[in-house]
């Protein structure tokens, strides 16, 4: 279906969150400092300086943290994993899950607004066209399952599904109840068991092996849990 074309109000109003957004990191002070700084502990996997990062903002860490998960969403293939075990380590598996789960759910948001915002060319700025059509395709053979399942395992780049649902007709409401959900499972387990995923690499395997044949049970009966999570909606 195609969109309506945008009226000129619209336009500005897009226009301007952009320009505020520039001035914010640009010129408010630690701003691109926090940006640049958490992208490259990012970048580099670098669990021993996220925490030590993290850490350094005292009584305003959880904010930190929870920042950095959503800043992450930005940045094409580098994984939320790294923060959750650096969350986990730093809060404990509780609050550090919790922490986690709200800055994954509103970095899955940003990018699904920026798409549905923004559109198709300025998306292909972050991800390759070759990227978008693939996930195209798998959201309109699985439509709101696409969500669900990618978000359950850490094998598909979430980021990537977010921006693509954007592009979609998808609800907003819809993506948020299904990014919410599917993310939980995920967040607790590597979450609890954070501490030891860098020393054993077995207990990753055997989780994330799990992660997949949950997913699998799911996407098996689709239809009926569909039908219990969106009956009120519909």
């Amino acid at each position: 279906m195609a969109r309506p074309m945008m009226g000129t109000n619209a336009i500005l109003y897009r226009v301007g969150v952009l320009v505020v957004a520039a001035i914010v990191y640009f010129y408010i002070p630690g701003i691109r400092e926090f940006f640049e700084n958490g992208v490259t502990y990012l970048k580099r996997r670098n669990l021993d300086g996220l925490r030590q990062f993290i850490l350094d903002y005292g009584v305003w860490a959880p904010i930190c943290s929870i920042m950095l998960m959503t800043l992450q969403s930005l940045v094409p293939f580098v994984p939320g994993l790294v923060i959750t075990i650096a969350n986990a380590w730093i809060f404990g598996w509780v609050f550090g899950a919790i922490y986690s789960w709200v800055g994954a759910l509103l970095g899955a948001s940003l990018d699904f607004a920026i798409a549905r915002w923004y559109g198709r060319p300025v998306i292909e700025k972050f991800i390759t066209g070759k990227y978008l059509k693939m996930i195209d395709l798998y959201l309109r053979k699985h439509g709101i399952w696409a969500v669900f399942i990618t978000r359950l395992t850490p094998i598909i780049p979430f980021k990537v599904v977010s921006y693509g649902v954007g592009l979609t007709t998808l609800s907003f409401c819809r993506f948020v109840i299904a990014t919410a959900i599917g993310q939980a499972p995920a967040i607790i387990l590597y979450s609890v068991i954070g501490q030891n995923l860098t020393r054993n690499i077995s207990i990753t395997i055997l989780i994330t092996s799990l992660l997949v044949v949950i997913s699998a049970i799911l996407f098996h009966y689709r239809k009926e849990i569909e039908r219990i999570i969106f009956q009120k909606e519909e």
